[in-house]
Formats: structure tokens, sequence, C-alpha cells
């Protein structure tokens, strides 16, 4: 038993170690290509420690921290694509998608404010940025603009049926049909629901090429995390 609570302790703290390290990598902080993995882990934790001793307040000879000192960022990506994966199992395929589109929707945003602000652009102008753009057009010109390697076609139709699907069901217009169109619009769902388990393979790989340069798996190992 504890063994077992000592083995949680130390993914828990590898996995916090990773937080702060992909954030670094994400923003340009560190120089991947540069570097080697264990550089690129290293200097990291390094830099944020530095940063974080050097806005530390002393009160009394002794490090004081408050509630605006600890910024936390929430990733939603797991637990979105656990939920994905148990509507399949269930053969809700509506819910599938729901939670399918969403992660993929999060994913985009990821990607476009991670390589904004490496471009230089302000996080506020960036997240503005975000809530003003269309999917399409973020998947698109806003891409583009950024110089982000391009989403090949055929994942990007998939990505374009997701969210249509996704948007039709949030936004229901309780619309009849006949049992036929039904039916042909049942096995829709399902084939729509059943690509998005590919494209998210598909998407994460592109991730780590455009954001870790295909050293994601490599780096985590450097904290002992396996996928």
């Amino acid at each position: 038993m504890e063994e077992s609570f000592e083995s949680l302790f130390e993914e828990f703290g590898s996995r916090i170690l990773w937080g702060i390290v992909d954030q670094c990598v994400r923003r340009g902080l560190v120089d991947v290509e540069g570097l080697s993995d264990s550089e690129v882990v290293g200097t990291a934790l390094l830099d944020f420690l530095k940063e974080t001793d050097a806005n530390a307040a002393i009160v009394d000879g002794e490090v004081a921290w408050s509630d605006d000192d600890v910024h936390v960022l929430i990733d939603h990506s797991e637990g979105l694509l656990g939920k994905a994966s148990e509507a399949m199992r269930a053969e809700e395929y509506w819910f599938a998608i729901l939670f399918y589109a969403t992660w993929m929707e999060h994913w985009v945003n990821n990607i476009l404010m991670s390589l904004s602000v490496r471009s230089g652009i302000p996080e506020g102008v960036a997240v503005t940025l975000m809530r003003s753009c269309g999917f399409n057009l973020k998947i698109k010109d806003v891409w583009a603009s950024l110089g982000a390697t391009p989403i090949a076609k055929a994942h990007m139709r998939t990505m374009t049926d997701l969210m249509e699907f996704r948007n039709g069901f949030v936004h229901y217009k309780w619309q009849s049909r006949s049992m036929t169109d039904e039916s042909a619009r049942d096995q829709r769902v399902k084939e729509v629901a059943q690509s998005a388990q590919n494209l998210v393979t598909a998407l994460e790989s592109l991730e780590d090429q455009i954001i870790f340069f295909g050293r994601r798996n490599a780096l985590r190992a450097q904290l002992g995390l396996t996928e």
C-alpha cells in the first residue's frame, strides 16, 4: 500500500513538472531545436524556479505568497477524450461527437495560442483573436498566417463535419424527418463519430511536430512519463 502511494505521489510530481516544461516549450521560452532532451527539461525547470524566486515577496525574512502569485491552467483534453470514448462504447454517437468536437476546438485554440505567443503577440490580443474568429477561419487563414504546418485536407473535412454535427446537436432545431431520412442520418452520425477517433491520433501527431518538433514523448520520458 505504501509503495503504491509513493508511486502515485511520484507520478503526480512528474505530471506537475511536465506541465511546466509543456508551457515553456509551447510559449517558445526554451530552444528545443538547439538543446538535447535533458537540456530542454532542465532549462525549462531551472528558468521556472528562477522566475519564481525573482517574483517572490519576502516578508519578515520569509517567502510570502498570495493567490495572485499562483496561476493555474486547466486542461480538459484528457477528460473530453475519456467521455468521448465512453460514449462510443455505449453507441451514443451524438454525445461522442459533442465531446470529440469540443476536444478538437480546445486543440485548435491551444495550437494557435501557442504560436501567437511564440510570435510575440500579447496573450490578451491572442485571446481576443481566438474569441472573434469562427472555427473555419481559425483552421484556414489564422492557421496559415501563424506559419503552422498545414492540416491535411482530408482531416480538415472531418473537422468540418464534426463541427457541423456538433453545432446541429447543440443548436437543435426540432425539424421532423421521414423514417428513411432519419435512418440515413443516424448512419452518418455514426460514421462521423468513428472518423473522429482516427482524427484525434492524426491531430496529436501534428501537434507534436508543430509544438515539440517531434520530441514530445522523448521529453516526457525525461520525467519518467510514458503514453
